[in-house]
């Protein structure tokens, strides 16, 4: 990862044709394309997770556009990593179109994760509703016992 930077405002689509992905750190947002405005390098590129703070306390995903296409590439996308060695525009977009197919993948996991959520809410909510209906017979039942305590007492 490279140096602290301060950003302009991003560019929700991905200029340069790489594809915005979702944060591989937080996984809670989309990555932001920024350009910096530090004197040392102004200008370049980099991309971060919108979390990202340069006093280390949010997310740390911070790349340098470059090793961003790494990132790219090490998410098995095809003509990744050895495209961009042979450089060109062209091989971005060969990143970018199959960043479409991991993107939709990783959607497929986010979705996933929704549901697995849910579904961990509805046992919680479930298991709630054990408890309460045990302490109320738990209560009818000391109620009977009263009862009969009662009447065997006379």
């Amino acid at each position: 990862m490279g140096g602290d930077s301060s950003a302009s405002a991003s560019d929700p689509h991905g200029a340069d044709g790489l594809p915005l992905i979702w944060c591989t750190d937080c996984g809670t947002r989309q990555v932001v394309r920024r350009v910096s405005q530090q004197p040392w390098s102004a200008g370049q590129v980099f991309y971060c997770c919108p979390k990202y703070k340069r006093d280390g306390s949010g997310c740390p995903f911070w790349y340098w556009e470059e090793d961003y296409v790494d990132v790219l590439a090490g998410k098995n996308l095809p003509h990744g990593k050895g495209s961009r060695a042979r450089g060109g525009k062209g091989n971005r977009d060969n990143v970018s179109r199959g960043m479409v197919q991991g993107e939709s993948s990783m959607m497929g996991a986010v979705g996933m994760m929704n549901k697995e959520a849910e579904l961990v809410g509805i046992g919680k909510e479930l298991v709630s509703l054990a408890k309460a209906i045990c302490v109320t017979a738990i209560c009818m039942l000391f109620v009977l016992i009263l009862i009969l305590v009662v009447l065997l007492v006379k």
